[in-house]
């Protein structure tokens, strides 16, 4: 009967051959994890941007176009626009790394605190601010996301 020893060098090809395989397996499995993780963060990048732009272009219409055309059912559509964009932004930016999470909410909030000043009949003071703010806003987070986010991804 042979020994262990002796077993191990008779079947050595067929054990390094094991072990290789094995480790291929494992590391292609964490090769394909993170190349997923990386692809879904890269396409709620990109939806983000989308729904930024979405959001600046209501804050826009709320600012510059509805004081001299204001009719309340065209408050309302900018004002339903503008909360699914924020919240979609907040849910999406939830899911990404660094400070895109607490970037998201502070956004929400921020549009929540805004939406009634920014929508109202009357362009003012109050209504400029409310724009400022909520622009500045977007514009960080485009930036957060195009600068922090986007390029940390392999």
């Amino acid at each position: 009967m042979p020994t262990i020893t002796e077993q191990i060098r008779n079947n050595a090809v067929a054990l390094i051959s094991l072990f290789i395989a094995v480790g291929s397996l494992g590391y292609n499995t964490w090769r394909n994890e993170t190349t997923e993780y990386q692809r879904n963060i890269r396409h709620a990048a990109f939806r983000t941007l989308e729904e930024l732009a979405e959001l600046q272009t209501v804050v826009d219409q709320a600012y510059y176009f509805l004081p001299g055309n204001y009719s309340e059912s065209r408050a309302d559509e900018l004002r339903i626009r503008g909360y699914g964009s924020a919240l979609l932004i907040r849910d999406l930016m939830s899911l990404m790394p660094g400070d895109a999470p607490a970037m998201g909410g502070e956004l929400s909030t921020l549009w929540n605190g805004h939406v009634d000043v920014l929508t109202a009949a009357s362009r003012n003071e109050a209504s400029k601010r409310s724009e400022q703010a909520l622009s500045a806003a977007i514009k960080q987070a485009r930036h957060s996301l195009v600068e922090e986010v986007l390029p940390d991804l392999e």
